[in-house]
């Protein structure tokens, strides 16, 4: 199984190589800078596939970086790559839901965390908690594979620039939400909860 393998082991001697093991679909992510060596990206994928006896899906990207994908052979999901985005101020069980429900359809789940500036133009106020702090959060989402900062609410831009398939957000934007080329899929909105709600409680409004 991919839990056989001693990632630590691994990250010591493939230095260059950032290696995280993802236990909700059992996959192994690789990334690393395009100058790093590449016998040594297959050097290392070699091991990764020695201590298997399953068959593996190897998906390789190649923009500023490189990321490597080794998983199991198994039912393929709805799309490759997914786009999801919020402000993330004061972060709750809601964001964490459509997060697993959006990497639930997808291999690759790119999450935008809306800036200080953004937030402010959008709403008249800074948010509660600052951007570099929000988007270190969402980073540490087990279901999250990336993130980038949301400058503004262009959806294409964002799918053009990534090549995005689909754009997931919960249901109380249906009927408002932006046209894109891609497919929106829409997520039952956690009732009584949200950012506003626990600022209400907590008297921070």
């Amino acid at each position: 199984m991919l839990q056989d393998i001693d990632i630590d082991l691994l990250e010591l001697r493939f230095e260059k190589w950032d290696i995280n093991f993802n236990e909700s679909d059992e996959s192994i992510k690789v990334t690393g800078a395009l100058d790093n060596c590449s016998n040594e990206l297959f050097e290392l994928l070699k091991e990764i596939c020695l201590v298997n006896k399953y068959n593996l899906t190897i998906e390789l990207r190649n923009e500023n970086k490189i990321n490597v994908l080794v998983k199991k052979g198994g039912k393929k999901k709805k799309y490759f790559k997914m786009y999801t985005s919020g402000c993330f101020d004061i972060f709750h069980y809601g964001h964490l839901n459509i997060l697993e429900k959006s990497k639930e359809l997808c291999d690759y789940l790119i999450v935008g965390v809306s800036t200080d500036e953004l937030i402010e133009k959008e709403k008249g106020k800074r948010p509660i908690i600052p951007f570099e702090e929000r988007i270190k959060l969402v980073r540490a989402i087990k279901f999250v594979d990336e993130v980038i900062p949301q400058v503004d609410k262009n959806k294409q831009r964002i799918v053009d620039k990534y090549n995005i398939d689909a754009i997931s957000v919960g249901d109380d934007w249906l009927g408002k939400f932006p046209k894109t080329s891609c497919p929106v899929e829409y997520f039952s909105y956690t009732e009584n909860i949200s950012s506003t709600i626990i600022k209400n409680t907590l008297q921070l409004l």
